[in-house]
């Protein structure tokens, strides 16, 4: 299928983004932290500094795909395309182990790190939700992507879908060069409602959340049968 680009300034996703971030002003990475919450923001700023420099990830890309994320917010979480309001880093904890014991597909932190991860590599589920360890890992993931695809776009979209060439790949990508821009981020088509942190650790709702489908169209009743 053909990329469409959103405007005449949308960048191809096999376009090198480096040009791009070098001629965004020098202040960039200050206009995304105060794009969001400057308490959150100015706190998390200087945990880019090292890993983007171990990784070889420019911090203003990785700070806007954070943006796009979490919206900064520490203790951000999701699951199986749910977001979960927690409020503090115990409510946190408490839905994501109980997700991670149900075999629930989650992303936790700043940079929304997969939970495939943390099983993949045996990380510890509270070092990957606390800052530090969650922006370490999500730019290491970035870092991986740039280095399959080149620092292009189809890295970007690789960091949020597997399938980069899918038009929810596509639609990932522009929406992180709109933030990089400051110009305003695409509505999504369809949003997925907001489940409280006590609703999301309640035996009934992850009984529900083990039989959905990858697929966040499919629908699943609380009794584990397909509509």
């Amino acid at each position: 299928m053909t990329f469409h680009p959103v405007n005449s300034h949308s960048a191809d996703p096999m376009t090198p983004i480096l040009a791009m971030l070098r001629t965004l002003a020098p202040c960039t990475a200050l206009i995304l932290l105060l794009a969001v919450s400057p308490a959150h923001g100015q706190a998390l700023d200087t945990l880019f500094d090292a890993p983007c420099e171990r990784y070889g990830v420019p911090k203003q890309l990785a700070l806007a795909i954070a943006t796009k994320e979490s919206a900064m917010r520490p203790w951000a979480l999701n699951i199986q395309g749910r977001t979960v309001q927690t409020s503090s880093r115990e409510q946190a904890l408490e839905v994501s182990r109980a997700a991670m014991a149900a075999g629930l597909s989650f992303d936790i932190g700043v940079m929304q790190v997969n939970s495939q991860w943390l099983r993949r590599y045996r990380l510890p589920l509270e070092s990957v939700l606390d800052q530090p360890g969650n922006i370490q890992v999500g730019v290491w993931i970035l870092g991986q992507a740039i280095k399959q695809h080149g620092l292009t776009w189809r890295a970007v979209a690789a960091y949020h879908t597997p399938g980069v060439d899918t038009e929810r790949g596509r639609a990932y990508a522009e929406d992180v060069i709109r933030i990089l821009r400051g110009e305003p981020r695409a509505r999504a088509v369809t949003a997925s409602p907001n489940v409280s942190a006590a609703s999301a650790a309640s035996p009934m709702l992850v009984k529900r959340y083990r039989v959905v489908a990858e697929d966040t169209e499919r629908v699943a009743r609380p009794d584990g049968k397909r509509n």
